[in-house]
């Protein structure tokens, strides 16, 4: 509950400070308001408990003459004072829940963004998806149901004070005989916890098997093999559903079962006291009216309490996510030397090692890139190409050895200004679900260049998908609307636009007809000699122009040269380029 607490306060700030300040404040006068109908019931008769002698304190100090008449007015000012504490409330915690919600979606997606590409590559696309949409409104429900309990158990406090000023000894008896509630609270509390944790673990399992499903569903509608999979689906949706069924029954259990008991206890008191003790009937009474109300606040603190609890599964994994993506955050680039793109890169003995792996997928590579040169990287898949590159993106750092531009490293060099100046085309297609003019200029409107947006679109053979679609029309989720030929050639025209200095082409006309990878190709060697192009490929077609061809093999750089030279050493290559027809 601290630790939870914390977290709200480190996400929301003094705000909850100010908010705790206008409850308690709406409580006190609420607590002023209800010790003056002791007075009114009392009439004449006068009472020696402390509330009676802080009451009249209280009209001595204002010098107004406690009569019925100026009573009922006081009383009629005070609640009119609550109202409007209660209004300015709700008002605030509208306004801390509205921005708390938008505060942490914006602050997770910022820090999936700032993170390492190598831990958020390796992280469950469900889960962090379930976190996105679903757990975080969770925990904004969680911290809603905190401030209902903060409320409840304030105004319980102040009814409580009340009595105590009443009768003392009857309200200490009272709560002795009302402890053994809180056993029950605590194993009902353990309870909902560990099936708010249930929730929250099927939860993520069961969008990660969704979207897994959703990915497949050409292949398993096509084979005829989705009810299988549409098994593993309902079988997650049925844990999550039992979780939640087990979180509802405690809710109601404890909002339906424990106001009974309370009154109960009450009843047996008012009798003891009265019947028995002879007391006060219409102090008893008025206790029986301050009892019961704080009774009532005190019972709506456990539905608060156990919706709080239902929602720890979803606290602890967006903090522990939170924590993490912190922990991963990239160091930002302290170096002020600017990229100089035109000096050529080099990677000098570089290695690196995926997590969880022993063998290095690259190394001890070296090799040199000239600037405004186009190189390639062939060879069998899982050599070490595709990770070579990302290097050379920064996308990953190496293990071991250096990488190099202009003769500083790239520790040396700002590479928030080397990524501003990279073009990445790979086999999967970057396409949103937005127009082919947002998908081209990534929504910086600011930067836009209408009359060289419409030349890279005419290059890229993309003008009859302009011509054919409204300015705002959608292309579908990754493109649905799209063939896979123009969606590689949107990718392509994306980076034209931008003019990055270093173009990476992984696998960039794979999944294409033949015909559209020669005027994909006529489109790469239209910007040959002006840009560096990496071309990382399987097709050895694709990579004949190239200045410089590095084989690998196993992490390492078999063999390298031109396409002919490579094809007559005899090597790797030259068997490659054997399987293939040109």
């Amino acid at each position: 509950m601290i630790a939870y607490t914390k977290l709200f306060y480190n996400l929301v700030g003094p705000k909850l400070l100010i908010l705790l300040v206008v409850m308690q404040a709406a409580a006190i006068v609420e607590g002023f308001g209800i010790s003056l109908i002791l007075p009114i019931i009392q009439g004449d008769s006068q009472s020696d408990s402390r509330l009676a002698s802080v009451i009249n304190w209280g009209f001595d100090l204002i010098k107004i003459d406690p009569n019925l008449t100026n009573t009922l007015i006081v009383l009629v000012i005070f609640f009119i004072v609550r109202g409007g504490l209660l209004i300015g409330q709700s008002w605030y915690q509208s306004q801390i829940l509205s921005r708390n919600l938008t505060n942490m979606r914006v602050g997770f997606a910022t820090s999936i963004a700032n993170a390492e590409f190598s831990y958020v590559n390796k992280q469950d696309s469900g889960v962090l998806s379930n976190v996105m949409s679903v757990e975080i409104e969770r925990v904004n429900h969680a911290l809603s149901q905190l401030l209902s309990l903060m409320i409840a158990a304030t105004t319980a406090l102040v009814y409580i004070g009340i009595a105590l000023l009443v009768a003392p000894v009857v309200t200490i008896f009272l709560a002795i005989l009302i402890a053994p509630i809180a056993v029950i609270m605590i194993y009902l509390n353990r309870l909902t916890s560990r099936a708010s944790l249930e929730l929250t673990a099927g939860s993520n399992k069961q969008q990660s098997i969704f979207l897994e499903m959703l990915r497949n569903m050409k292949y398993l509608k096509a084979t005829g093999r989705s009810i299988p999979v549409l098994g593993r689906v309902v079988k997650e949706s049925q844990r999550v559903g039992t979780a939640y069924r087990k979180l509802t029954f405690l809710q109601g259990a404890t909002a339906y079962g424990l106001e009974p008991f309370i009154v109960l206890v009450l009843a047996g008191v008012i009798y003891f006291f009265t019947e028995i003790r002879g007391g006060d009937v219409l102090e008893i009474l008025f206790l029986l009216f301050v009892f019961r109300s704080a009774a009532v606040n005190l019972v709506a603190t456990q539905p608060a309490y156990r919706k709080f609890l239902s929602a720890d599964g979803s606290m602890r994994i967006y903090r522990d996510l939170r924590t993490n993506l912190e922990a991963n955050r990239e160091l930002g680039s302290s170096a002020n030397l600017t990229p100089d793109f035109t000096s050529g890169i080099s990677i000098e003995n570089v290695s690196y090692t995926y997590e969880g792996q022993t063998a290095p997928s690259v190394d001890n590579v070296s090799l040199t890139i000239p600037a405004k040169s186009t190189v390639a990287f062939v060879g069998p898949s899982g050599s070490g190409k595709s990770t070579t590159a990302n290097i050379l993106a920064s996308l990953l750092q190496p293990t071991a050895g250096d990488v190099r531009m202009g003769g500083s490293s790239y520790q040396d060099i700002n590479i928030d200004n080397v990524r501003e100046n990279v073009g990445y085309v790979t086999q999967e297609s970057v396409v949103f679900n937005a127009s082919l003019e947002e998908n081209i200029l990534l929504w910086q409107d600011s930067k836009v260049d209408k009359s060289r947006l419409d030349e890279v679109i005419a290059k890229t053979g993309l003008d009859k998908i302009q011509r054919s679609h409204s300015a705002n029309t959608e292309l579908g989720e990754s493109g649905t609307s799209l063939s896979g030929g123009e969606r590689q050639r949107l990718s392509i025209a994306r980076e034209l636009y931008w003019e990055s200095e270093l173009l990476i082409l992984d696998e960039a006309t794979s999944s294409v007809d033949s015909m559209l990878e020669k005027q994909i190709d006529d489109v790469i060697s239209s910007q040959r000699g002006t840009k560096t192009i990496i071309v990382i490929a399987h097709r050895l077609s694709t990579v004949r122009d190239a200045d410089v061809i590095f084989v690998f093999e196993n992490g390492k750089i078999a063999e390298s040269g031109s396409f002919d030279e490579l094809v007559a050493a005899g090597g790797l290559f030259s068997d490659m380029a054997k399987l293939q027809s040109f």
